[in-house]
């Protein structure tokens, strides 16, 4: 009776080969040669012992050399045809796999690009970076295992299978009663390995996980002196997944004694009843040395299967997680089109209540604000009273039921989220930067903004010292995540970014935050040269630094608490005031 892993893993396979298969159909020509290489090299390989016996019985054993002769030709061609298969076959199915995952590799970059804020919120880097990278190679390994060992060490077997039952149908149906105890046993060892090859790959998205956040965080991590710390945590899982590894190695060394047992078994069980058979004149000597020849082939293509059944299910693990990743809803980002170009830029929050997941309490209540074209109004309160989470609702990096956001009259719940976010410019405290140069880290690679743009906007963000310093102008290199920038640098260049994309409105998130007193002020310069007829929204920390502003709205505890100028905030002596004077 198959047990229930063959099933589970039949399942998997062809659960996987479902969703494979549009990849593969692209390149059916490419798949059509693959599967006639494979059908060819277990052909010509089942025809060579069928030869031998033909010529030990009409040409030996009758003294007929020139049947001998014939017979040395066909096997010399027979083995050269065999090879030219087995490069054809190993050829074409990794070209396959590799075209195919190239295919997969690129929709899921491009669908993780399309995964809303949310999952990103609950999901490790680490554990995507585990999924993008080495998933995708375990993928390759279906290709490698599944086609190139499984199908093809399947296929074999079917046609020994044949070609024995061809020579000598009861002889074959002894030798197959070897199969169920070694598949029994086999299988056994199989299932127990299962769960350490599942709890293997579990903990080395845990490594990746904490490998990711260890390297973000070094320099503090340096500064607390807790690196030792932290090197004895990842020898920890380091050890943990050494010895999980190791048991799946001692499962794999279980397999050798059994499989060749059962191998030394068949040929005796071949060699004992077919001499019986002879004697009774129901098989040629031939026949008898053909058969042999097959039954020493008989449990290799099994032993192959066996080997690679774990290895196989672990690849289908691998694909299984893949295509959870790309079934992960995509952020809907059609809607309608803004009525004018460029826009007005007035932004209208109402009645708005939300709240991360359905068991939290709300973030933000009942939040009523009206910001006219061209307003620049600042949100002000302590951590969690809800300024972040304002933008970026306004951004439609999260989606909300209670209330509306309105942009020029019309619902943000409608409004097509790509050309949204077109029109919106954001500068955040975490900057992003890019290993490129600093025209690059501006445009971003969009070849619409020309050169005089990327230059007038850096000026405007005064990064002249900085791209006239080293003598490279925007062609000055810029390290990965600017390491060789200092905090101050990185966010000009972030805030030169904005203007060169010219939003219709402007979102500064606390992007004066963690920088140096002379930063600050080129930055604060620039500010107020973006922010002129520009409808703008501030989030900042330093007060000082939102003065200039039309309009202050104090926030706590997710509700507007004040709202007016910063003259008339002073003299209310409310929370603003309290602010102040901290």
């Amino acid at each position: 009776m198959p047990s229930k892993d063959s099933h589970h893993t039949t399942n998997q396979a062809a659960g996987t080969t479902r969703r494979l298969w549009p990849y593969i159909k692209r390149h059916k020509g490419l798949a059509s040669v693959s599967l006639v290489s494979v059908i060819l090299f277990a052909a010509t390989g089942r025809a060579i012992p069928l030869v031998f016996g033909f010529a030990i019985d009409k040409g030996i054993t009758q003294k007929n050399l020139n049947l001998v002769y014939y017979a040395a030709g066909a096997y010399l061609i027979l083995e050269l045809s065999r090879s030219g298969f087995a490069f054809c076959k190993d050829y074409f199915i990794a070209r396959l796999g590799n075209r195919v995952l190239f295919q997969v590799r690129e929709d899921l970059i491009r669908h993780v690009q399309n995964l809303p804020a949310r999952f990103f919120d609950q999901t490790p880097v680490g554990r995507i970076i585990t999924r993008v990278t080495n998933d995708v190679v375990s993928l390759q390994d279906f290709f490698h295992d599944g086609v190139n060992s499984m199908f093809v060490m399947s296929l074999e077997l079917l046609t020994i299978l044949v070609a024995l039952a061809y020579i000598s149908l009861p002889l074959t149906l002894i030798i197959i009663l070897t199969l169920p105890p070694a598949l029994w046993m086999s299988l056994k060892i199989s299932r127990q390995l299962r769960a350490d090859f599942r709890e293997a790959k579990s903990k080395l998205s845990t490594i990746n996980a904490f490998t990711a956040e260890s390297l973000n965080g070094m320099k503090i991590l340096q500064l607390y002196n807790r690196a030792p710390h932290t090197r004895e945590k990842f020898a920890g899982y380091s050890e943990e997944y050494r010895a999980l590894q190791m048991k799946t190695v001692r499962g794999f060394a279980k397999l050798w004694p059994i499989l060749s047992y059962f191998d030394a078994l068949t040929v005796a069980l071949s060699l004992f009843f077919g001499a019986i058979f002879f004697t009774r004149s129901q098989i040629t000597i031939g026949e008898l040395s053909a058969f042999l020849l097959l039954a020493q082939s008989f449990f290799k293509p099994v032993r192959a299967i066996l080997e690679r059944f774990n290895q196989f299910q672990n690849s289908l693990a691998s694909a299984d997680r893949i295509f959870a990743l790309i079934d992960e809803p995509e952020e809907i980002l059609e809607g309608q089109r803004f009525a004018t170009t460029p826009l007005k830029g007035e932004v209208e929050f109402k009645n708005l209540t939300f709240k991360y997941d359905k068991e939290s309490r709300p973030v933000l209540k009942n939040i009523n604000l009206k910001i006219a074209p061209g307003e620049s109004v600042a949100l002000v309160g302590r951590t969690g009273s809800g300024k972040s989470t304002m933008v970026s609702l306004l951004q439609k990096l999260y989606n909300f039921e209670d209330g509306d956001i309105l942009v020029d009259g019309q619902s943000l719940s409608k409004l097509s989220t790509q050309e949204l976010r077109q029109r919106i410019g954001v500068v955040r405290q975490d900057h992003f930067l890019i290993r490129g140069t600093i025209r690059d880290n501006i445009s971003l690679y969009n070849e619409e903004i020309s050169n005089d743009a990327i230059f007038e906007a850096a000026l405007k963000a005064n990064c002249d010292d900085l791209i006239q310093r080293s003598g490279h102008g925007l062609d000055t290199l810029v390290e990965e995540r600017g390491a060789n920038l200092s905090v101050g640098e990185k966010q000009l260049i972030s805030f030169a970014r904005v203007l060169a994309y010219n939003p219709d409105i402007l979102i500064l998130d606390e992007a004066t935050a963690n920088i140096d007193s002379h930063s600050e002020q080129l930055i604060q310069e620039a500010t107020i040269e973006a922010t002129k007829g520009r409808t703008s929204i501030i989030i900042a920390h330093r007060l000082s630094t939102i003065l200039h502003c039309d309009r202050i709205v104090v926030l706590h505890d997710g509700e507007i608490v004040e709202m007016g100028s910063h003259q008339k905030l002073m003299e209310t002596k409310g929370k603003y005031w309290e602010y102040q004077n901290q």
